[in-house]
């Protein structure tokens, strides 16, 4: 993640989520506020891999509902097509 790249922000958590971030980012090596960085990217690439995902399924089928429409159209102007040929 780029640095220079960041917005400030503050966010409040419960004491025990901050205790438990802060032993992990000491782990990690990272502080507070790089440890939540990482945690949360996955997560969000991991939505938006989601989303692209339904948006698809989404557009899979609309197109299928779309050569459906087209098929009933057909199929009503051949009928119309051949009670006009009867008359």
């Amino acid at each position: 993640m780029d640095a220079t790249k960041a917005i400030d922000t503050q966010v409040t958590l419960p004491v025990e989520l901050y205790q438990a971030l802060a032993l992990q980012a000491q782990v990690h090596g990272h502080s507070i506020s790089g440890e939540i960085v990482a945690l949360l990217t996955p997560l969000l690439t991991q939505a938006s891999t989601e989303l692209a995902q339904e948006f698809a399924a989404w557009e899979a089928a609309s197109d299928e509902d779309w050569l459906s429409m087209e098929a009933t159209l057909a199929s009503v102007d051949a009928v119309a097509h051949s009670r006009m040929v009867e008359n």
